[in-house]
């Protein structure tokens, strides 16, 4: 391998590094429990799936986010029952269910959005940069998300 492909190597692997170690601090810092019951990673991402696409089916929850199919199921009903999502007859296929946000999602998922800009907005504001590198940072990463997710569907 060439020099210029090894340190392209290295620099990805250090951003990785970073994005591990944030989405860890958010994490700590930026969980929403349910009422008496703590939401684990995969409530939160199924829920927050569900509240950008409302209407898809289980199967296509788990193909975006990549988790098994099985854990989202569980995931979907655990979340029902919590009153987070309800569950639909799809208008097109009777056999098919598609999963909507409720209200409390839409208000939990504002919640962990608000909460997550927040613990971000007091980190930047210890950061040398300005509001055109964080939007070059969102751009950067948008690219990096949709490069790793055409990876996973090949």
């Amino acid at each position: 391998m060439s020099a210029a492909h090894d340190e392209r190597a290295r620099l990805f692997g250090e951003v990785a590094d970073m994005i591990v170690d944030i989405a860890r601090e958010v994490r700590l810092r930026g969980a929403v429990d349910a009422p008496g019951v703590p939401l684990n990673q995969t409530h939160s991402q199924v829920m927050r799936f569900v509240h950008a696409h409302p209407g898809e089916a289980g199967s296509a929850i788990a193909r975006a986010i990549g988790i098994k199919r099985s854990n989202v199921s569980a995931a979907l009903q655990e979340l029902r029952d919590l009153g987070y999502v309800t569950l639909e007859r799809s208008t097109t296929d009777a056999r098919a269910m598609q999963v909507f946000p409720t209200a409390l999602a839409e208000q939990t998922v504002a919640s962990l959005r608000g909460r997550w800009g927040d613990l971000l907005g007091q980190a930047w504001e210890r950061a040398p940069g300005d509001l055109d590198d964080l939007v070059r940072a969102r751009e950067t990463l948008t690219a990096l998300m949709a490069g790793l997710r055409g990876i996973r569907d090949e």
